[in-house]
């Protein structure tokens, strides 16, 4: 009994050390990794907004007379356009993932 319990106290310290000299020891990294993905797509929607918001206030500046530089609306339209696009097929490849992690067998 008190060999078997120092059998699973040496594994579990065997275990740890591997796990730091391999870089595969998450105990700290977990909430760090969630925090800078939540951060990084919080930067990313908020990217695209702006440019949707920028992009309306120059149609509207357009409709109402303020602006008449035609180019300058179109150049922000595309962008607008290019960064929802950009949005759209990101989330359609993490939904990919997702489901294709789902969808495997263990």
């Amino acid at each position: 009994m008190i060999t078997s319990s120092i059998g699973a106290v040496n594994l579990q310290n065997y275990q740890k050390s591997l796990e730091k000299l391999t870089g595969f020891d998450q105990s700290n990294k977990t909430n760090k990794n969630a925090a800078a993905f939540g951060n990084y797509l919080d930067k990313a929607v908020s990217g695209v907004n702006q440019k949707l918001v920028s992009m309306d206030n120059a149609t509207d500046n357009m409709i109402s007379g303020k602006s008449s530089d035609l180019g300058n609306i179109m150049v922000k339209m595309t962008e607008a356009q290019l960064s929802m696009e950009t949005a759209v097929q990101v989330r359609n490849k993490l939904l990919d993932a997702y489901n294709d992690i789902k969808n495997m067998q263990f």
